[in-house]
């Protein structure tokens, strides 16, 4: 061999990374909004796996672009339901995660609505209700609300009874935010009958989804926000009493009763000087009959929006909270030109599940990734009651990691190319001299 020529091993290891750095930069460039990025569900089987006992995953990611399909391969029943529009190219706000109850299984929904605010999940985590009915974990099928409200009505579920015989459900037409120019219908919606009854019409600007309505612990009585005020219904006798609010509150949300079924959590956000979010979130315990300030108050600083979804065992309340994008305007909820964008995914950054009471994160999703792949979360009672957590295994492959593996891939082609020209180059002059 010349004293100038590299081994042969070196052209076949330059054209492989020649080669690997193209397929990679098509993938890339021609990818993008194809195969490897956006969803195609694939695998699973028909017939879903049996579920044990209820537990919560303490991370959870985004889906992979070949999560299977919840509808042709049932998860069984779920701990967590999520959403984010953040997970694929061509958006996400239409599609659900899924975790399965005690292991970590994933699963996509073609089951639109943000996770807690427009779609929940049944107390045992085998079913989920969303904008166009009730999908069955356990089949995938879905049974539709029924005929009496078309396609110009928008369907949020808000809660389920304990039992998991009853949703809650506000039905109207499409909110213009900042304008009660209209009203929403709030309903109770047999699942066994599938028959609605409306209990409520409120003002479009108070029925703002996941803050407006909660079932009492025993499922007896329904607390719902109804203008500045929150009303209690009784359900045996269809009975209502108003309770009074503090200023600027509202119910907080679809676990908002206490556990003894006397008071009520309601939640309301302050202006501060207190971070990079300069909105202060106070939770507070009223008297589900008086309204009289009762029990421990929370205080959460610095973020964009707080929303309670049960108890912990201990004895404190489990909330969602969420931080804000980079520019998210702040807002509260008597700003009624913006209130809106409290339940809006657009200007959340990352969702979490905490202990109200700690402070301590008992979920979270990837927050270092390239975009939050957790922006709203519901998770099943059930899984609250056992209050056990399992560590949790998010997937690894989904889109971030796809690209930072081909970036990784790309990067290390090119590095070989670079120096065996580097190589080539040396030998070249050491031949000359």
């Amino acid at each position: 061999m010349p004293s100038g020529d590299l081994p042969v091993w070196t052209g076949r290891l330059a054209k492989a990374a020649a080669l690997t750095a193209a397929l990679t930069t098509m993938v890339f460039c021609c990818g993008w909004g194809g195969l490897a990025f956006e969803w195609h569900g694939f695998g699973g089987s028909s017939t879903a796996a049996h579920q044990g006992a209820a537990t919560l995953p303490a991370r959870i990611g985004a889906p992979s672009p070949w999560t299977p399909d919840a509808a042709e391969a049932p998860i069984g029943a779920a701990s967590v339901l999520y959403t984010s529009n953040t997970w694929y190219p061509d958006e996400s706000d239409w599609l659900a995660g899924l975790v399965a109850r005690s292991d970590d299984t994933y699963r996509v929904g073609q089951w639109s609505g943000a996770a807690g605010m427009s779609s929940v999940l049944s107390p045992d985590g085998a079913r989920l209700a969303f904008d166009s009915g009730i999908a069955d974990l356990a089949t995938g099928e879905v049974t539709a609300w029924g005929a009496q409200w078309g396609d110009d009505i928008l369907v949020e579920p808000q809660a389920w009874a304990p039992d998991g015989g009853t949703v809650a459900l506000l039905a109207g037409g499409w909110p213009d935010p900042g304008m009660n120019n209209g009203t929403t219908g709030l309903f109770l919606f047999d699942v066994a009958t599938g028959t609605p009854r409306e209990v409520a019409r409120l003002g479009r600007v108070g029925a703002l989804s996941g803050w407006t309505a909660a079932f009492s612990p025993d499922g007896a009585r329904l607390a719902y926000q109804n203008g500045d005020r929150l009303s209690v219904l009784t359900r045996a006798d269809g009975t209502t009493a108003d309770v009074p609010l503090p200023a600027g509150a509202r119910l907080a949300g679809k676990g908002a009763w206490t556990r003894d079924g006397r008071g009520l959590l309601v939640v309301s956000g302050a202006e501060c000087d207190c971070g990079d979010h300069p909105i202060r979130w106070t939770v507070t315990t009223i008297s589900a009959t008086d309204g009289a300030q009762t029990g421990t108050a929370y205080t959460r600083d610095g973020i964009y929006a707080l929303r309670v979804l049960g108890w912990w065992p201990s004895g404190e309340p489990v909330a969602v909270e969420y931080t804000p994008i980079e520019d998210a305007a702040p807002t509260v909820f008597d700003k009624p030109d913006s209130q809106y964008d409290l339940t809006s995914q657009n200007n959340i950054e990352a969702a979490r599940l905490i202990n109200l009471g700690t402070g301590a994160r008992l979920t979270a999703g990837d927050e270092l990734g390239l975009a939050g792949d957790v922006e709203s979360i519901d998770v099943a009672d059930d899984v609250l009651a056992r209050g056990e957590i399992r560590p949790g295994s998010p997937p690894l492959l989904d889109v971030d990691g796809i690209v930072l593996a081909l970036l990784g891939i790309l990067t290390l082609a090119m590095l070989v190319l670079l120096s065996l020209g580097t190589w080539q180059l040396a030998a070249g002059r050491r031949s000359r001299l």
